[in-house]
């Protein structure tokens, strides 16, 4: 019986600490709710130097791109006409420029 006893007071220890801890969280969870519900969510635009410095990094990144894709269109279109000229006349050898 005592040894009953003993177990019945360890699963009681756990158990109220686990619930303590859980109202614990959720006093805290809702304070913090409240906290960020009385917030104004609208801060308004910040703009700085480092802003406008990524906006052009960006604007020239992607004119690089551009002009990158434009090349590699035009060796596309280089080496399909150059397999289609090999290919219509087999005896000539393919000489590099």
């Amino acid at each position: 019986m005592r040894e009953e006893f003993v177990a019945l007071l360890f699963v009681f220890a756990i158990s109220l600490t686990a619930n303590v801890a859980l109202a614990i969280a959720w006093w805290r969870s809702g304070r913090r709710v409240r906290e960020l519900e009385t917030r104004d969510l609208q801060p308004g635009p910040v703009v700085d130097d480092r802003t406008e410095r990524l906006e052009r990094s960006v604007e020239s990144l992607a004119s690089q791109i551009d002009q990158l894709a434009s090349g590699q269109e035009f060796l596309n279109r280089l080496v399909a006409e150059r397999l289609i000229r090999s290919a219509s006349a087999p005896d000539r050898p393919i000489t590099p420029h």
